[in-house]
């Protein structure tokens, strides 16, 4: 039997998942911006070798905090995620218990019909 999903919406704490989305939308923002630019290496191909091995060292450590930004990000959105997927077992859960009751509901109801 299929899901209500208007009844499955409403029982979504929304409020908490807005509450999340700026964060998560900032530090997405961020990785991008900071993957997205590779201009050091580009400078350091021309340079000698000092300079190379400072700007890979350079690259190195930013690579390090990209991880721990996304670290953090699938961190973030594995709760949220959580979350839903505890709202979506409740909702299963009643919908299954409001089954059994209207399904006896009608069976009394027609059998109160059928009974003079």
């Amino acid at each position: 039997m299929p899901i209500p999903w208007a009844i499955a919406a409403k029982a979504i704490p929304w409020g908490e998942v807005i509450a999340a989305a700026p964060s998560i939308v900032k530090s997405a923002r961020e990785l991008l911006k900071r993957t997205g630019s590779n201009d050091a290496t580009a400078a350091a191909d021309a340079a000698s070798p000092e300079a190379r091995i400072e700007a890979l060292e350079q690259q190195v450590q930013k690579l390090d905090e990209e991880l721990a930004a996304s670290s953090d990000l699938i961190a973030r959105l594995a709760e949220q995620n959580e979350r839903l997927i505890a709202a979506v077992d409740t909702l299963h859960r009643q919908f299954a218990i409001v089954s059994v009751v209207a399904g006896v509901a009608l069976l009394g109801a027609i059998a109160s019909l059928l009974l003079p």
